[in-house]
């Protein structure tokens, strides 16, 4: 039984903690030493700006190091960087793993995460549940075997939350459509800007055509229209 498998804790993995450690302490020496050679600077700002940025980014690294997932036989303890949530198992609508396009686009982030949904519809992040720190699908398994073992036998979904969560993924469903789409147009549009240097044209079409209108106002049309259909398709009707 998942419940059996309880508690477990979700942190950065040491490995990751140290390179984390390392590129604050190469950034910041990278941003201070032209800062503090620089003699056309005054030593107050100098001072000022070299104690808030390691205060910030020593902030950065502690709450980081703070950030964590436990699972208990009572409550999900979700710890970021800001906030603390305990999320008991009665009150959890569902428990899911996503793709996550900015993990794919940059070299080294979680490209799977796994999020908690709670009786508000509200979409709550699992620090450290992701396919870089553990095994997703084992540990969304276990996960979801102790919620449906833990949360009791009378429990029932809320409708409020389902609508809202429905809602939710209908909105980030429409977002992510609204990019792919503004990206595929890229080349089009391009194409359609460039086209009066080669081509005779009126001078109205060339106005048309000019890289404000294409690029100002056509890549932000398409990204408009293509959100709001995928939207109006996806939503939920309650």
């Amino acid at each position: 039984m998942g419940y059996e498998r309880l508690p477990r804790e979700y942190r950065m993995r040491p490995s990751r903690r140290n390179t984390f450690l390392v590129v604050i302490v190469v950034g910041t020496l990278v941003v201070m030493l032209p800062m503090v050679t620089a003699d056309d600077l005054p030593a107050a700002f100098k001072y000022l700006f070299l104690l808030g940025w390691v205060a910030l980014f020593g902030w950065l690294f502690y709450a980081t190091l703070r950030c964590s997932t436990t699972a208990n036989i009572k409550a999900l303890d979700v710890r970021g960087m800001i906030r603390h949530r305990r999320l008991a198992w009665e009150d959890i609508q569902d428990i899911r793993s996503e793709f996550s396009a900015a993990g794919a686009a940059q070299s080294g982030a979680a490209s799977v995460l796994v999020h908690a949904y709670d009786r508000n519809g509200a979409k709550v992040l699992l620090p450290f549940v992701d396919d870089i720190h553990v095994n997703v699908e084992h540990e969304l398994t276990l996960l979801l075997e102790a919620w449906q073992e833990l949360r009791g036998e009378d429990w029932a979904p809320d409708p409020a939350a389902a609508v809202l969560i429905d809602r939710r993924d209908a909105r980030q469903a429409a977002l992510m459509a609204g990019f792919a789409v503004a990206m595929i147009a890229l080349i089009p549009l391009t194409v359609l800007m460039l086209l009066p240097l080669f081509v005779d044209m009126p001078e109205w079409l060339e106005s048309i055509l000019s890289p404000l209108t294409v690029m100002g106002l056509g890549l932000p049309l398409i990204f408009v229209l293509t959100a709001l259909s995928t939207y109006r398709n996806r939503r939920p009707n309650a």
